[in-house]
């Protein structure tokens, strides 16, 4: 179970992976809110995709109940003798209580927020709250006895191939740009931005070296993206409108991610993808790319933190990051 956040549902996928493959022969549901689902929709892993409506959850208290009532009867007539929390908050915990399976798995107080502990009974702990998402999600399979350890060749991601088709014939139409660029975030992730005019200088530099960049976009980021492409000039071009399985399906054809520390960069290097990643005041271990992808993980003090800097520290953590810096950390993993 993980309701959103689709960065995450992307680095749950190496998990469900893992067990699918030691345990074949289990019937595997995900529950997951409409607007993250397209990420997990049509994976062959799994048996079924339980999808909640967070417009009705949020159309008021009737309407959650409802919401609610629909899923917890969904869930019950599936019969899961196992539920594993992925995303640790309250509302899912809620619904991982309601599954009616017998043995829910999550992790204990001091590593899940808003009470969610309560509602599991298998319970794993943490040793470092900041490490790899991806590791972290692995070791919710302990308790099953399964191992965890981290296989990069069976990452869990899956591409429907009709548009993985689509997306490598737009790739060679564009004559096959190495770069993939992304400046936005989420909208409650707007401190995580680096400014607009050190990306335009950022990828004059880098187009003025002979490379071409293609700036993909997401909601409400259009107009930014169309200024920083005509701004560059030459070398960059502008992505079309996609959905984020086109996104998912175009990101893994290129050299290079370069970008903010969001869904596109898990889309991208659980392809193979290479990243340059402005991570500003995050540390980098949480959400770097696992070995064998190369990565550059950038904060302004050269250094990422050891701790999520907060207030205007984490805004001097990625806006202050040299323009010289991605420049060089694009080059070399190019050259990579």
């Amino acid at each position: 179970m993980r309701l959103g956040a689709i960065g995450d549902c992307l680095r749950v996928l190496p998990a469900v992976a893992r067990l699918a493959r030691q345990l074949p022969q289990v019937q595997i549901g995900w529950v997951v809110e409409d607007w993250a689902a397209p990420v997990v929709l049509g994976n062959p892993l799994l048996n079924r995709v339980h999808v909640l409506s967070r417009k009705a959850l949020r159309a008021g208290p009737r309407s959650a109940l409802r919401e609610a009532a629909r899923m917890h009867a969904e869930l019950h007539e599936a019969r899961y003798d196992v539920a594993i929390d992925f995303h640790s908050r309250l509302k899912s915990g809620l619904v991982t209580w309601g599954s009616g399976a017998t043995k829910r798995i999550g992790f204990d107080r001091n590593a899940s927020t808003e009470a969610n502990h309560r509602f599991t009974n298998l319970h794993v702990s943490l040793e470092d709250q900041w490490e790899n998402r991806v590791l972290r999600y692995l070791r919710l399979l302990t308790p099953l006895g399964i191992p965890t350890s981290y296989d990069p060749s069976n990452t869990g991601l899956w591409v429907d191939p009709v548009e993985r088709e689509k997306a490598v014939a737009w790739y060679a139409s564009q004559a096959r740009p190495e770069i993939a660029v992304f400046t936005g975030t989420s909208l409650h992730r707007r401190v995580d931005r680096w400014p607009l005019i050190n990306w335009k200088q950022a990828l004059r530099e880098v187009t003025g070296a002979g490379h071409r960049v293609v700036v993909f976009w997401g909601p409400s980021e259009m107009e930014a993206a169309a200024e920083l492409v005509r701004d560059v000039g030459d070398g960059a071009s502008l992505a079309p409108a996609t959905s984020l399985q086109q996104m998912m399906a175009m990101l893994g054809c290129f050299r290079l991610y370069l970008g903010a520390n969001t869904a596109a960069l898990h889309m991208a290097w659980l392809q193979g993808v290479p990243a340059v990643v402005l991570l500003g005041g995050r540390p980098a271990r949480t959400d770097e790319p696992l070995p064998p992808v190369p990565s550059a993980m950038l904060s302004a003090a050269g250094v990422p933190p050891s701790y999520r800097l907060s207030g205007e520290a984490a805004v001097r953590a990625i806006v202050d990051i040299p323009v010289d810096s991605v420049v060089a950390a694009t080059l070399r993993l190019l050259q990579h």
